[in-house]
C-alpha cells in the first residue's frame, strides 16, 4: 500500500495531490463521526444532539469534491482511462447528497 501511495505522488500533480488527501481526510471524519453516532444511539436510549443528515451530506459532498477534483486532474494531464464513469459516479454522488440534505 505504501508503494502504491509512492507512485501516486510521484506521478500526480502536487496541488491535485494536495486537494485530494485534505478532502478525503474531511470525508473520512465526517464518516468516523456518523459511526460515533450509530454505535452510542444502538447502546444507549438517548437520543443524540448531532445532526447526522448533515454529517452524511458533508460526508457524501467531500466524496464528490474528491471526485471532482480528480476529474480535474484527469482533465489537465489529458488522462481519459475512466474519466466517464467518474464523471457519472461523482455526479450521483453530488445527487445523492443533495437529497439527502432536501429530506
Amino acid at each position: 500500500m505504501l508503494s502504491r501511495i509512492k507512485e501516486k505522488y510521484r506521478e500526480s500533480n502536487k496541488i491535485f495531490l494536495f486537494l485530494k488527501l485534505i478532502i478525503s481526510a474531511f470525508a473520512i471524519y465526517f464518516a468516523i463521526r456518523i459511526l460515533f453516532i450509530s454505535v452510542s444511539g444502538l447502546v444507549s436510549s438517548n437520543p443524540s444532539n448531532d445532526f447526522p443528515k448533515l454529517l452524511i451530506f458533508g460526508m457524501l459532498f467531500c466524496l464528490g469534491l474528491s471526485n471532482t477534483v480528480q476529474l480535474v486532474e484527469m482533465s489537465v494531464t489529458k488522462k481519459k482511462e475512466h474519466f466517464t464513469i467518474l464523471l457519472i459516479s461523482t455526479i450521483f454522488t453530488f445527487g445523492v447528497s443533495v437529497y439527502i440534505l432536501w429530506l
